[in-house]
């Protein structure tokens, strides 16, 4: 499968998983843009904006986290793998800071 078809058929996977949860999804018009959709809340009217990713993994099996491509963290990053879309949950601040303080204690 081509990148550009693994990539239409992600972005198609999460229009129908938004859809199916009551969300108004927009696709954006532009190629290489950082946002390929954008959810509207019916309820309460709150906007997300999201990229859509192919999910990679290493060797071993363990998934690979991307970034998103902007620094404020406006656009939110969801995956497709195997037809399946995963929306990660936000983290907690102070448990990321407290994971990344034990995983540097452990490097030295």
């Amino acid at each position: 499968m081509t990148k550009k078809l693994k990539g239409c058929l992600g972005e198609n996977l999460a229009i129908c998983h938004f859809q199916k949860e009551g969300y108004y999804v927009f696709k954006a018009c532009q190629r290489n843009g950082p946002i390929d959709l954008i959810t509207v809340d019916p309820r309460n009217l709150n906007i997300e904006c999201y990229d859509v990713k192919a999910r990679s993994r290493r060797s071993d099996g363990s998934k690979i986290g991307r970034y998103p491509r902007t620094k404020k963290g406006d656009v939110k990053i969801i995956y497709h793998e195997e037809g399946k879309i995963d929306v990660p949950k936000k983290r907690n601040k102070k448990a990321v800071q407290k994971k990344t303080k034990t995983n540097g204690e452990r490097k030295k």
